[in-house]
């Protein structure tokens, strides 16, 4: 393939990435794929500039840009900068890029040899072993290590890592612990994920009634909330919508 050709493929791909992850309407995706080019130039100026001039896409354009170019540049970055610095936090920035690479292995190995001394009991270093063992899909490890990360903070917060812990429960086939903690999280988890997989799993157990009362819940919060919050709150939304 020609080197424009392939630029004009990649700018082709951005946009549509971007199209569909900041929840444009889905004619944008029709415009730029099927009129290759011209459509994208359209997209820019219609959608990508207004937003790029306010400075959040500014600022990621060109790493995300690179990314599509070079996925694997950014990994090979941080291997030297680990390399000439070998320090806590470099190794914490590695290993949570191998996580979004899909190398857990490498990623759990490199969280572990942080937590070694003073950083034994390191937050952010086990907050991030929990996370390669659960995207790995080894439940049991990614339940030990949560379960030693709450013994650490002394309390459930009601944060991502304890709804982690409840899907860790459920995908476990332990439901009586994964009720427990959704029910728990569904009085003080931030947005409608924890409340949405709670209905989710009351109805895959035969609670329909109290799957329906929470679905509704979902749908009439986030009607009544401000505008960025319904299109952050989009997928429990459709997931509500259609289970009821």
């Amino acid at each position: 393939m020609p080197l424009l050709g392939l630029l004009s493929l990649i700018i082709q791909i951005f946009f549509a990435v971007h199209a569909v992850k900041t929840g444009r309407d889905r004619y944008w995706l029709f415009i730029i794929i099927f009129f290759p080019g011209i459509g994208s130039l359209v997209y820019f100026f219609a959608e990508f500039l207004p937003e790029m001039r306010a400075g959040a896409v500014f600022r990621q354009a060109g790493s995300t840009l690179g990314k599509l170019v070079d996925p694997g540049r950014e990994l090979r970055q941080m291997q030297e900068e680990l390399e000439l610095n070998d320090s806590v936090k470099n190794r914490l920035a590695l290993a949570k890029a191998y996580v979004d690479a899909g190398m857990f292995d490498e990623a759990i190995a490199m969280y572990e040899s942080c937590m070694q001394g003073i950083h034994t009991d390191d937050p952010p270093a086990m907050e991030g072993l929990c996370c390669a063992y659960f995207f790995k899909g080894d439940y049991a490890g990614a339940k030990e290590k949560l379960l030693t990360l709450r013994e650490m903070r002394g309390e459930r917060t009601g944060d991502e890592f304890d709804l982690l812990l409840a899907r860790t429960y459920e995908y476990m086939g332990e439901t009586q612990a994964a009720l427990e903690e959704y029910a728990y999280l569904e009085k003080v988890f931030t947005g409608e994920e924890a409340r949405c997989r709670y209905a989710l799993l009351l109805k895959k157990e035969g609670r329909n009634e109290e799957a329906r009362e929470l679905f509704e819940k979902i749908i009439r919060n986030v009607k009544l909330s401000p505008g960025f919050h319904q299109k952050n709150q989009k997928q429990w939304v459709n997931i509500a919508k259609k289970e009821i």
